[in-house]
């Protein structure tokens, strides 16, 4: 095979093209990159609110901020969760995928939905057990049969003396609020919050922006606050997200050094492709 002295130099320059066409296209991809949403891949960190800690994570296109604290006297514990989306897609999360481990029981505890506690707080003689709403006491014996006299006449003063005291009307939490802000702000009641603000700042003021579920399951309320308050299975769309409460079988707690009963549970939250395991204490 014949070659001429000039097909290296021809070498040359078609390799250099290649190069720089495959440059081009490199800073291209790049520029893309550069214009979606940035989300640090091991963001992760905590803050207070009312005294009770929440703990955050973010993971690809998704964050997760998350608290866990006895509810309903006691019986049961509430795990708050607010799933952000700030993705290019859909994402879709369920409630059953949601899983709660008692470490020092060493196992999983079994999700209650809403519905079904719903259930159970509706049965006369669970009122004072899971301290429930007594505004409805008077309507008990013709919604749920009969009732002992003696509960309820307590029922009927525990709803007088909330009357009194001018607590009486609940202000629901609001749920799966949506925000079409630019990326890196939160939408907030009358504006945004200032992108310079950091990320803390953000969750923190987003979570203020609307009642506290986790406080509010701390005081009287009602089987329907509980189901609405209730994070249901939601598709979230891009720069959006959902927001609710899960419940579950209060964890086992343990007697400290300093005489204060604890335990530890590990939140486990699947979101598309990420996991993020957040761990909470429980007093």
């Amino acid at each position: 095979m014949y070659l001429s002295a000039s097909t290296p130099r021809r070498l040359e320059v078609h390799l250099a093209r290649v190069v720089c066409v495959f440059l081009f296209c490199c800073s291209l991809a790049a520029q893309e990159r550069a214009s979606l949403p940035q989300v640090s891949s091991s963001a992760e960190g905590s803050f207070f609110l009312s005294g009770i800690v929440y703990r955050y994570a973010s993971a690809g296109d998704y964050t997760v901020v998350a608290a866990v604290h006895p509810a309903l006297n006691r019986k049961y514990l509430a795990v708050k969760l607010r799933i952000t989306n700030i993705g290019q897609e859909p994402v879709t999360v369920r409630p059953e995928d949601v899983s709660v481990e008692d470490e020092m029981a060493g196992r999983k505890l079994d999700f209650v939905s809403a519905g079904e506690l719903g259930k159970r707080m509706r049965r006369p003689y669970n009122w004072v057990r899971l301290a429930v709403n007594p505004d409805s006491a008077t309507d008990a014996e013709a919604s749920h049969g009969p009732v002992t006299p003696q509960m309820l006449q307590t029922m009927r003063a525990m709803a007088m003396a909330r009357a009194a005291s001018g607590s009486g009307g609940v202000m629901l939490p609001q749920r799966n609020i949506l925000f079409t802000d630019t990326p890196g702000a939160i939408q907030m009641d009358g504006g945004q919050v200032p992108l310079e603000c950091g990320q803390v700042c953000q969750l923190l003021r987003r979570e203020n922006a609307v009642p506290d579920v986790l406080v509010q399951l701390q005081r009287q309320n009602s089987a329907d606050y509980v189901e609405h308050a209730a994070l249901l299975a939601n598709t979230i769309a891009p720069n959006a997200e959902a927001a609710g409460v899960l419940f579950y079988p209060m964890a086992r707690l343990a007697r400290g050094p300093h005489g204060k009963k604890s335990g530890t549970v590990r939140l486990t939250v699947p979101v598309g492709q990420e996991k993020f395991d957040l761990e909470f204490t429980v007093e």
